[in-house]
């Protein structure tokens, strides 16, 4: 099997609105619990019983378990890198108002709220995504209602 053929192979899986490989994220997982679980018993058991009192031991422990989870994540993001890609394009008046649509939103609400609020439409066109959302011929028959 050639390397491209298993990364088609790879099972997908969408967790909270991101889509991860499934091995990646049971590495991942298993990583943080690891480093999580060293630790809190290295402090509990061998670090914080020959330097701390006896009833702030536990409270140490956990700041170094919560440690060893932050070493988990800087591990896990030098081990995993992200396998997506952005490829961006300039999107149109028409391709918005479809995804709007697909989302179930109202995209004349949207411009409205634009058309009504000259901070937000000054802002959007210093950024140059105001014409995404307001056609010529829209901003023109808005013009003229509100005369």
């Amino acid at each position: 099997m050639t390397e491209q053929e298993q990364k088609d192979s790879r099972s997908y899986i969408e967790i909270i609105g991101d889509t991860v490989v499934g091995r990646h994220l049971i590495v991942t997982i298993f990583i943080s619990v690891v480093l999580s679980f060293i630790g809190f018993l290295a402090g509990r058991e061998l670090i914080f019983p020959r330097i701390v009192p006896e009833e702030m031991i536990q409270s140490y422990s956990l700041l170094l378990g919560i440690a060893g989870s932050v070493t988990g994540l800087l591990v896990n993001t030098f081990l995993f890198k992200p396998k997506r890609t952005l490829n961006e394009t300039a999107s149109t008046n028409n391709e918005l108002t479809e995804i709007y649509e697909k989302l179930q939103l109202d995209m004349d609400e949207e411009r409205e709220s634009i058309l009504n609020d000259p901070v937000t439409a000054e802002e959007m066109k210093e950024q140059g995504f105001y014409n995404m959302f307001i056609s010529d011929e829209k901003e023109k028959s808005d013009e003229k209602e509100q005369k």
